[in-house]
């Protein structure tokens, strides 16, 4: 396949600096499998519409550190759900950047998935497997397995809570990936006690938050 070319040298930069921002220690191989994800992300991207984001810069900080960060607060080993995947975020660049968990990218719409598990074979991703599945039906099949669920996509609390739930294991955590609007969601989370992670995206200097609810 031809892929859409990415300046190596930029991008290596791009995500070397910011993830030390973030304090994100990110070595050189990790960074090419996360260019190399971008470049069949960009190419698949004519085809199927899988991102609205194209320019470099806003995937290698926006897509890729964005969802990159949640790790830190991730037990190494983990069993991790990622709730409608969409193009694979956070899941590809969170295998790619702790290798050690366990990954579930779960998406309803075939085209998304059929994309993330060529890009797993590409990169040779271990650990990481893609399933065309809601939530909802993996829950009926697969109940309390799942250390950690995370969810990039907008979607309410309320709901988000309702879906996740069921597939936690006692303890188990939700990560809701949120941008600075998050406090108005935190009304529907009812007595549950929310844990709040804020960090600002370096470059584009945008708020975002990760809030977090334990089962």
């Amino acid at each position: 396949m031809k892929h859409q070319a990415i300046d190596s040298n930029q991008f290596h930069e791009w995500l070397k600096s910011g993830g030390k921002r973030l304090g994100l220690d990110l070595n050189d191989k990790k960074i090419e499998l996360l260019r190399r994800f971008a470049e069949e992300l960009l190419e698949a991207n004519r085809a199927v519409n899988l991102t609205s984001i194209t320019n470099p810069f806003a995937i290698a900080i926006k897509l890729m550190l964005d969802s990159i960060y949640p790790g830190k607060f991730i037990p190494a080993g983990a069993r991790v759900l990622d709730l409608g995947t969409g193009a694979g975020f956070p899941g590809i660049p969170l295998a790619i950047a702790f290798p050690r968990l366990d990954c579930t990218l779960i998406d309803s719409r075939r085209k998304r998935i059929n994309f993330l598990k060529f890009v797993i074979r590409q990169l040779r991703l271990e650990g990481v497997r893609a399933e065309h599945i809601r939530g909802e039906e993996l829950a009926k099949r697969e109940k309390t397995s799942f250390d950690v669920v995370i969810c990039r996509a907008v979607s309410g609390m309320d709901p988000l809570l309702k879906i996740s739930f069921p597939l936690l294991k006692t303890g188990g955590m939700l990560i809701a990936m949120k941008g600075s609007g998050y406090l108005a969601e935190l009304d529907n989370i009812g007595e549950r006690n929310a844990e709040i992670q804020q960090y600002r995206l370096p470059g584009l200097e945008m708020d975002r938050a990760l809030v977090i609810v334990r089962k």
